[in-house]
């Protein structure tokens, strides 16, 4: 894991592969992975809850 200033985010290497290809899909589009995505991949269930609620939107 790498650390954004005391929290720690997951390597990419390390996630679930459907998290991981959106992660990615995200960082195509913006060119850059916001921390909020890493930070959120800690605990996957509620990853895929918020974007799902998100994707929604």
């Amino acid at each position: 894991m790498t650390t954004t200033h005391r929290y720690p985010v997951p390597e990419l290497s390390d996630l679930p592969e459907d998290i991981r290809a959106k992660v990615l899909e995200v960082q195509q589009k913006a060119g850059f992975i916001p921390n909020v995505f890493l930070a959120f991949a800690r605990r996957p269930a509620e990853w895929r809850a918020f974007f799902a609620y998100h994707d929604a939107l």
